[in-house]
């Protein structure tokens, strides 16, 4: 159970990273990847990023 967990946490910050890299919003997909988990990393590696990339970071 514990390693569950713990993949889960682990897919959340790694959401949040690909998101970033992407010009997404991180928080969103650290909430999506913790909800849905390896799933989100799939649809993140799916999305183009966006034209303005890591510049419209803002938080």
């Amino acid at each position: 159970m514990e390693g569950f967990i713990l993949l889960w946490l682990v897919c959340g910050a790694a959401a949040a990273s690909m998101a970033k890299t992407k010009g997404r919003k991180p928080l969103i997909w650290v909430i999506i990847g913790l909800l849905i988990g390896p799933f989100a990393l799939l649809m993140l590696g799916m999305l183009k990023a966006t034209a303005k990339g890591d510049h419209d970071y803002d938080s």
